[in-house]
């Protein structure tokens, strides 16, 4: 069975063009929504915060290191913040494979 790429690709329907393909189970929601599909939001919108929260950290050291050139003291700090920031992205990439791990082992789709 081909999947035209388009499909995934559009913002506007989402869920129902995966439904409709065959890609996600489909939930008994009710009218509440569902653990799983309020579950599947919360996720989404925590990677989309930390991803924003990630650049301003990576955008405020790169500054801080260019700006801060003469001075060690403020260097090292906004060098400490760049460190932070690319341990925070391990944690978010890792975070987020080892959710599709477990979709893939227990065959249920946390994130929609």
């Amino acid at each position: 069975m081909a999947v035209n790429i388009g499909e995934w690709l559009n913002l506007g329907t989402g869920t129902n063009v995966k439904k409709e393909i065959g890609l996600v189970p489909e939930y008994n929601t009710g009218t509440d929504g569902g653990l799983f599909v309020i579950l599947s939001v919360v996720l989404r919108n925590i990677y989309v915060i930390a991803a924003i929260i990630l650049f301003i950290m990576i955008f405020i050291g790169g500054l801080g290191m260019i700006i801060n050139a003469g001075n060690a003291e403020k260097q090292k700090q906004s060098n400490k913040t760049l460190g932070s920031a690319v341990l925070g992205f391990v944690i978010m990439f890792l975070s987020y494979w080892l959710i599709k791990i477990i979709e893939i082992i227990t065959g249920t789709t946390i994130i929609l």
